[in-house]
């Protein structure tokens, strides 16, 4: 059987265009926060240089005011750090909430079209003097096609983002700590 991937996703019925619409968007936050994530490692390389040499070399945020942090008592310095890097991990936390919302989306969209096309099915035997396969073929076809394509979407979607929370949390700690050492070697 060969079927090219456009007469198998026209096979799929209605609900394939919306699947198309979340498909795009989803590839599209995720090559969007592989930007951003190198984007971001890069400051965020170039900030550890900054704290590791007492704000001498490196770049900081662009988010901070350019006040100099290290004429800062120890505890404004820890309170003032950490509440700016918690800013820029909030933005880059909130795009993976759009893909985790595509990864939730998808697949029910997928459901509905596999709802479509039972319905499409079972209205076919009725309407039928003889029942035959070929009859009902079609509908559970549109049925398994939206599904697969709604879950193939969730799979990478909710794999994408949860790979991009894993890097982002385990960059937030490495921050966090180096904030904290920094802090207290001030202290002694």
């Amino acid at each position: 059987m060969n079927t090219t991937i456009s007469a198998l996703f026209l096979s799929g019925g209605i609900f394939m265009w919306p699947l198309l619409v979340l498909s795009a968007a989803g590839v599209a936050l995720i090559i969007e926060c592989l930007i951003q994530m190198f984007c971001f490692n890069k400051s965020i390389s170039q900030f550890q240089i900054y704290l590791k040499s007492s704000g001498k070399e490196g770049l900081l945020f662009s988010g901070f005011d350019g006040t100099d942090l290290f004429s800062q008592s120890a505890d404004d310095f820890e309170k003032y750090i950490s509440q700016e890097v918690q800013l820029v991990y909030d933005r880059m936390f909130r795009r993976l909430e759009y893909i985790s919302a595509i990864s939730a989306v998808a697949p029910l969209l997928g459901f509905i079209g596999t709802v479509s096309g039972m319905i499409a099915s079972f209205q076919t035997i009725a309407d039928a003097n003889k029942v035959s396969v070929n009859l009902v073929a079609g509908g559970i076809s549109e049925a398994l096609i939206t599904t697969g394509f709604g879950l193939i979407i969730a799979v990478i979607c909710l794999a994408s983002e949860h790979l991009f929370r894993f890097v982002l949390t385990a960059s937030a700690h490495g921050v966090e700590e180096l904030v904290t050492r920094t802090a207290r070697s001030r202290n002694d």
